[in-house]
C-alpha cells in the first residue's frame, strides 16, 4: 500500500469535544480543558501510544501526532523480501490521525524546551504540551565499517546483488555479522539460513556461511532452550558460528576480538547498529538513547515519557516498544482523569522461534527455505496497533494458533537485561 506525499494543506486538524464530566482523580486536569498530549514519532511505539491514548482517555485528551514522514513503514517481513517471501507496506499517517481525532504535524522533533512544556521542531518552531510521549525510534546506521549492511525496509536489490554473485560462483565465503551494541540479532540468523538454502537451490553446494556475533550463544537473549535449538538449526544448514567476539573488517576478511583471529571471507554482510535520537535537552547515554525510569518517564521530567527503540535498552524489539508505549499511555490517561485504566504489567519478550523443521516457506518458496524464524510472522506485536492494521485491511489476521513445532520464548525484560550484561562488557572493551 502506498500513498502520494501529503501536502501541508491536506493535513487534518480535528480536536475532540470537551468532556463535561468531572475528573475523578486528584491531580487530573479540569473537565473544561482536555489534556494537550503530543506524541512524537510515527513508528510502532508512537502509533501504539496514539491509539492507546484514544482508547483509554477518549475526549479527556487532545492529541497531536508529530512525525517527520507522512507514512508508517510496516516492515515485519522486510528480511524475507529479497528472497521473494514477503513484502513491506506503507500506511499514510493521516489515516491514524483521522481515526483518533488527532492533529497531524509533519515535522521532525529535535528536542524539548528547557521549560519542559514544549517540543522543539526542526523548522525552528515548537509545540506546547501538557504531556509528551517521545517515540522517535532508533536510527539504523551501518553495522560495521567496510561491510555491506542489510537495511530493514531498504532496497532488496542490495541483497539481490549478493545472491547473484553466489549463483554465478563469485562469492564462496560469506560472513553475516551481528555488530556490538543495541541491536535486534534475529535477522542475522534469518539471512544466514535463507542464503544457505538459496545457495543450495542454485546448485552452489560449496558456499561457506559464517555468523559472527558478540553473543555467547546464538540468540542467547531468547533463553537456553531456544539458543541450543538455533545452534542445531545452523549446524543442520551448514552455517558456522563464531561467538563471543567483536569483528572488524580487514583486507580479505575479518579480525575477531578478543584473540585477534583472522577469518578469510569474500563478502561481509552486517545487520544495522542502532543509535538513539540524541534530542536536545533530553537526558541520553553516549549513543543518544533517551534515559528513562522504570515507569517510562524521562529522567528529570514530570510529564514526559519515552518508548520504543530510542530509549536506553539492551535489546530492540517491537513487542517491548509497544509495551512501553502502553505504559506511557496508561499513565497519561490516569493523569487526564480516566478511570479503570489497565496496568500493562511487566514487559515480556514473547513469541515462538520456528526451528527444528525448516518446512514453513512463505509465498510459495522452496521447502528448503523457511522464513521468518519468528512467529507470529508478518505481524507487529502489540495490542492497539495490530488490531487497527488488521481491521483496516493493512495486515492479515493473525494465525489463530501458533505452529506446534518450535520453541516457546517468554522472557521478562529483567532476564534479558541480565543476559546482555556480558555483551555490554564486551562492547566496552572491543567496540571498533
Amino acid at each position: 500500500m502506498t500513498a502520494d506525499p501529503l501536502s501541508a494543506t491536506s493535513i487534518l486538524r480535528v480536536f475532540p469535544d470537551e468532556d463535561p464530566a468531572l475528573c475523578g482523580q486528584s491531580g487530573a486536569m479540569s473537565s473544561l480543558s482536555p489534556l494537550n498530549v503530543v506524541v512524537a514519532g510515527g513508528g510502532v511505539a508512537g502509533l501504539e501510544a496514539l491509539l492507546a491514548l484514544h482508547a483509554l482517555a477518549g475526549d479527556r485528551v487532545r492529541l497531536t501526532l508529530v512525525a517527520p514522514d507522512p507514512e508508517f513503514a510496516y516492515r515485519p517481513l522486510a528480511v524475507a523480501e529479497p528472497f521473494g517471501l514477503g513484502k513491506a507496506y506503507r500506511v499514510p499517517l493521516e489515516r491514524f490521525a483521522e481515526a483518533t481525532g488527532a492533529e497531524l504535524v509533519l515535522e521532525a522533533v529535535e528536542g524539548v524546551e528547557e521549560t519542559g512544556d514544549a517540543v522543539r521542531l526542526r523548522d525552528g518552531g515548537s509545540r506546547a504540551f501538557d504531556a509528551l510521549v517521545l517515540a522517535p525510534g532508533g536510527r539504523a546506521v551501518a553495522g560495521m565499517e567496510g561491510a555491506g549492511t542489510w537495511w530493514p525496509g531498504g532496497d532488496p536489490e542490495h541483497l539481490g546483488g549478493l545472491l547473484r554473485d553466489v549463483e554465478e560462483g563469485y562469492t564462496k565465503r560469506l560472513a553475516v555479522v551481528v555488530p556490538p551494541g543495541p541491536v535486534w540479532p534475529l535477522p542475522a540468523y534469518e539471512l544466514a539460513l535463507m542464503t544457505a538454502g538459496e545457495a543450495r537451490e542454485m546448485g552452489q553446494d560449496d558456499v561457506e556461511i559464517t555468523v559472527v556475533t558478540p553473543e555467547r550463544m546464538p540468540l542467547a537473549v531468547f533463553g537456553d532452550e531456544a539458543s541450543a535449538a538455533t545452534a542445531e538449526e545452523l549446524r543442520a544448514a551448514g552455517v558456522a558460528v563464531k561467538m563471543g567476539v567483536v569483528a572488524r573488517a580487514e583486507h580479505g576478511g575479518l579480525v575477531c576480538e578478543p584473540g585477534g583471529e583472522h577469518v578469510a571471507v569474500d563478502r561481509i554482510l552486517a545487520v544495522p547498529r542502532v543509535v538513539g535520537p540524541g534530542f536536545v535537552g533530553v537526558p541520553a547515554d553516549e549513543d543518544g538513547f533517551i534515559r528513562t525510569a522504570a515507569d517510562g518517564r524521562v529522567e528529570g521530567f514530570e510529564r514526559v515519557w519515552a518508548a520504543g527503540d530510542g530509549i536506553v535498552s539492551s535489546i530492540k524489539f517491537g513487542a517491548l516498544a509497544t509495551h512501553q508505549a502502553r505504559a506511557a499511555a496508561a499513565a497519561i490517561a490516569r493523569l487526564a482523569g480516566a478511570s479503570d485504566v489497565p496496568d500493562p504489567g511487566e514487559p515480556v519478550l514473547h513469541g515462538r522461534l520456528l526451528v527444528g523443521h525448516r518446512s514453513r516457506p512463505l509465498g510459495g518458496g522452496s521447502e528448503g527455505i523457511a522464513a521468518p524464524l519468528w512467529w507470529p510472522a508478518g505481524k507487529v506485536a502489540g495490542e492497539y496497533l495490530p488490531r487497527w492494521l488488521t481491521e483496516h485491511g493493512v495486515a492479515p489476521p493473525s494465525e489463530e494458533e501458533p505452529p506446534e513445532s518450535g520453541i516457546v520464548v517468554r522472557r521478562t525484560l529483567r532476564a534479558v537485561n541480565a543476559e546482555t550484561q556480558y555483551l555490554r562488557e564486551l562492547v566496552r572493551q572491543f567496540r571498533p
